[in-house]
Order: structure tokens, then C-alpha cells, then sequence
């Protein structure tokens, strides 16, 4: 908290000075060069910027977010999970079991299906081909 005041203090020392300039030498119809009317507005502005900024810090607990605070960051552990006791594991090993073996049916049921419409699909186009004219040898399908 002290040195967040003495860092407020800084800034004021400061951008006070740069703003009274900037505000003391402002000219209603404008300055003979450019270069010294762009200085003249980043002066204010800077002033300006720093005197507001230095007010917030001197005033206010609560950081501003603007530069890394030294406060300690909250330390967030992981969630550890809690041993099983003897009676929970071969419950749950069990149940794990019998998902797997219901799954391994519902696979096994669709490979035989799988395979019946494959060789009825096979059978059909054996039957297409011999009433075209084609018969089946050891060497391949030959023209009758």
C-alpha cells in the first residue's frame, strides 16, 4: 500500500508539471510550427493521462490492471481422486465387465449380419452372370 502511494506520488511529480505547460502555453489560434503544436499536445496528453492515473493509484486500494500486481495469485490444486474401498472395486470392475461383453453382442449381431447380406449379395450375382451365359471354373468365370 506505501509503495503504491509512493509510485501515485511519482507519477503526479510528474505529469502535473507536463499538463500546467501544457495547459499554460495552449494558443487559441494555433502555433507558427507544427512540430511545436504536435509537442505541445503530447505534453497535455501525456499530463493529462499521468495526473488522472497518478489520482486513481493514490486514492484506490484495488489495482488498475495496467501493470503486473505483487499481490500472491491464488494457488489452484487439482482434484484428487479418492481411493476405492475393497467392496467398490470388483462392483465397479463387474459393471465395467458386463458393459464390455454387452457391446462385444451388439458387434457380434452385426457382423453376422453383415456377412448373411454379403452372401446373399454374392449369391444373386452368381445367378445374374449363369443367366448371361458365364460358368464358374477353377481358373474363373468363362463365356459358355
Amino acid at each position: 500500500m506505501i509503495n503504491r502511494r509512493k509510485d501515485a506520488l511519482k507519477i503526479l511529480v510528474v505529469s502535473i508539471p507536463m499538463l500546467a505547460y501544457g495547459a499554460l502555453t495552449f494558443e487559441i489560434g494555433g502555433t507558427a510550427s507544427s512540430a511545436e503544436a504536435i509537442a505541445k499536445s503530447i505534453v497535455t496528453t501525456l499530463g493529462l493521462f499521468g495526473t488522472v492515473i497518478g489520482l486513481l493509484m493514490f486514492f484506490t486500494k484495488t489495482s488498475l490492471g495496467l501493470i503486473d500486481s505483487k499481490e500472491p495469485k491464488p494457488i489452484i490444486k487439482k482434484e484428487k481422486k479418492m481411493p476405492k474401498t475393497k467392496e467398490e472395486k470388483p462392483v465397479s470392475e463387474s459393471i465395467e465387465l458386463m458393459q464390455r461383453e454387452k457391446e462385444l453382442v451388439k458387434r457380434e449381431d452385426e457382423l453376422n449380419t453383415l456377412i448373411s447380406e454379403v452372401v446373399t449379395e454374392v449369391n444373386q450375382v452368381r445367378k445374374t452372370l449363369e443367366t448371361k451365359g458365364w460358368i464358374k471354373t477353377e481358373e474363373g468365370w468363362v463365356i459358355d
